[in-house]
């Protein structure tokens, strides 16, 4: 009776007692679930990476603001690749620019502009300008004529006409001027008239050389004579409503 009581017992207790499964198997699901630990490991590191380079990166940056970015906007539309030499003509924006000659009539203008190289006949007359200069002038070789009628110019400084070979007509007319300038030699015509010019403002040399020189007009000044060595080229000489005595030899 034990024996069949055992042999029971052996029996209702086997299914509850299976053998575990094979090492091998146990192994293999722990190098899966490690793998996939690994690989997730791998990657939450390497976005962490990448997050905090980027992040670091936008931290060095400058980022600009809008103002910032609307100065850049106007300093890029400001800076303009240089013109060359043959495109500069700034005074072609107040002035009227046609074939070498340059109007500026009544523009209010207080010195000469900046003239294109190739001009050769400028028209400042009825402005503002008071005093002429040398760097006015400077390079430009091509001038023939320049009338400054109806300014304010009281001064002109030594050396303005020297550099112009080629300058044949200088109209100072309507000025205040109280002396004349060195002339160039080619001239032809030289008017003066209505200014405030003395005979101690002429020198004796002033027209002496002028060996082309045909009109020449300073009426309505101050002169108290005949300014000396006028050239034998003169045709028209205009000297009424200024002389006072006369010292013709």
């Amino acid at each position: 009776m034990k024996t069949v009581q055992s042999t029971l017992l052996l029996l209702l207790f086997m299914p509850l007692t299976e053998p575990a499964p094979p090492a091998q198997q146990d192994s293999g699901i722990t190098h899966e679930y490690g793998t996939d630990n690994l690989e997730e490991t791998i990657f939450s590191q390497d976005y962490e990476d990448k997050y905090l380079d980027g992040k670091n990166i936008k931290e060095n940056m400058i980022i600009p603001d809008e103002k910032s970015l609307q100065v850049q906007k106007d300093e890029a539309v400001t800076l303009l690749p240089p013109k060359k030499e043959n495109d500069e003509m700034p005074t072609c924006l107040l002035c009227v620019c046609l074939s070498g000659s340059v109007y500026c009539e009544e523009v209010d203008i207080d010195a000469v502009p900046p003239l294109p190289k190739e001009s050769a006949y400028l028209y400042a007359r009825f402005n503002k300008i008071k005093k002429l200069t040398a760097k006015d002038f400077a390079d430009m070789p091509n001038l023939r004529r320049l009338d400054f009628t109806g300014n304010l110019i009281e001064d002109i400084e030594d050396g303005t006409f020297s550099k112009l070979s080629l300058l044949e007509e200088l109209s100072l007319a309507e000025n205040q001027l109280l002396k004349l300038p060195v002339l160039p030699p080619k001239l032809t015509l030289f008017n003066a008239k209505y200014n405030k010019i003395k005979s101690r403002g002429i020198k004796a040399n002033t027209f002496k050389k002028l060996n082309n020189l045909s009109f020449l007009y300073l009426d309505h000044n101050s002169l108290e004579s005949v300014p000396p060595n006028l050239p034998e080229s003169l045709r028209i000489i205009h000297l009424q409503v200024n002389i006072s005595k006369y010292n013709i030899k």
